[in-house]
């Protein structure tokens, strides 16, 4: 798209844009051709340098915070397989605010240094980029988009490729965008595939930060149950449905957006027996299959009883799949060797505990060249937090990045 008579043509069509033209829409995408439109409407010439608003000063919300947390081990394995030096991934809210980012502490790439959590990555502010068409696009649920180096509306980016996929929150609504920009060549069909089933992996997450519900799986293939392409609902103990997860929604045929007003998850399968109907909401060794809506099956799974919040909160269930009955195919297959069904993973050792989040502290201050403010608004904790972990592995701040565990 970039290069021969297709670069030569797209720099023209900017020209002839840039002069009051119509959008280039024959060689852009749908979504990236509005946002050159959105970004010439706000006033932005190519030739500006991106301007990144200050970071702001007032604490991470309370849905911030439970975003970074969800979002931060699928950044972590993605990074690992796709991250470099001249790449970094991160997560924003739906207002454009980086909740998460990942860089490597060996990029020299000097554009990467406005990319920190807490600061806001505004269209009108620097032009057109994989992330903002997410969210501008929210409503048309536009899906995937990706802007391959002179797509990008300033001249600033014009050798980035980014892609970024939409995570949906607790109403279905777009909660945020992840994404993954840099300067080289990765494989964009291989980027989608990873990045969506990591985007459906944070909203299982979403859901399990719901303490006081049930959780269960829905899939039409019983294979799939464990894996992020499963449907999730949330359950009170009184049977009313409190949230349901894109996937699910698209299964039993529910509004893809909003609160949902159902007074019982049993009414979801209405040709469901008396027996199976009683069955949803109690542990079992193996899946319910019942009848959908539609005159086809959904294999519902239990795999979650509802956390007390006398409990530890659930970092560990949002940082680890849905505890469930069954964690892989072959458990499914054989249900007489399943753990029963409300059986959470077991919580880490204190120390092993200790070290998971020594680990997160020191690698935010690395990212964060040693200020401990920046480090513990991307964790979504307190200064005071940062240092007992420090103090307790006698570290100091400045040496919290010590150690090594990027890929160049």
């Amino acid at each position: 798209m970039t290069g021969g008579l297709t670069g030569e043509a797209l720099k023209a069509a900017r020209d002839h844009f840039l002069a009051g033209g119509s959008v280039p829409a024959e060689l852009l995408p749908p979504a990236v051709a509005r946002s050159w439109q959105r970004s010439r409407d706000a006033g932005l010439m190519p030739w500006q340098a991106p301007y990144y608003a200050p970071l702001g000063t007032d604490a991470r919300t309370r849905d911030d915070r439970r975003l970074a947390r969800c979002v931060a081990d699928e950044a972590e394995h993605l990074w690992s397989a796709f991250g470099g030096p001249d790449w970094t991934i991160l997560c924003t809210n739906a207002a454009g605010v980086i909740v998460h980012a990942r860089r490597s502490a060996h990029s020299r790439e000097r554009r990467f240094g406005p990319i920190v959590a807490g600061r806001r990555i505004e269209e009108r502010a620097i032009g057109t980029t994989a992330p903002a068409c997410v969210l501008a696009e929210a409503a048309a649920d536009a899906g995937p988009v990706e802007v391959h180096a002179g797509q990008h509306y300033l001249d600033e980016f014009a050798d980035f490729f980014c892609l970024a996929v939409p995570i949906h929150g607790l109403d279905g609504d777009v909660a945020g965008a992840l994404d993954i920009t840099g300067v080289g060549r990765r494989d964009p069909v291989q980027l989608r595939e990873h990045f969506h089933l990591a985007a459906l992996a944070v909203e299982h997450r979403l859901l399990a930060t719901l303490e006081r519900c049930h959780l269960l799986r829905l899939q039409p293939d019983p294979r799939w149950l464990p894996t992020p392409l499963a449907g999730v609902l949330a359950v009170t103990d009184d049977g009313d449905v409190r949230a349901a997860s894109r996937a699910a929604r698209q299964m039993l045929g529910l509004p893809a957006r909003g609160r949902l007003a159902l007074d019982a998850a049993t009414a979801l399968f209405p040709a469901a027996s008396p027996g199976q109907r009683l069955g949803l909401l109690r542990p079992a060794p193996r899946p319910l299959r019942l009848p959908a809506i539609d005159g086809t099956h959904l294999w519902v799974q239990y795999a979650r009883a509802p956390l007390a919040r006398a409990q530890p909160r659930v970092r560990t269930a949002v940082n680890a799949p849905l505890p469930t009955a069954a964690d892989s195919p072959a458990a499914v297959a054989e249900p007489a060797r399943a753990q029963p069904a409300c059986t959470a993973s077991a919580p880490p050792a204190p120390g092993a505990l200790h070290e998971h989040a020594l680990r997160a502290v020191r690698e935010a201050l690395r990212e964060h060249r040693g200020n401990v403010a920046a480090a513990a608004c991307q964790l979504g904790v307190s200064r005071t937090t940062v240092y007992a972990h420090l103090r307790r592995a006698g570290l100091r701040p400045d040496a919290g990045g010590a150690g090594n565990d990027d890929r160049d």
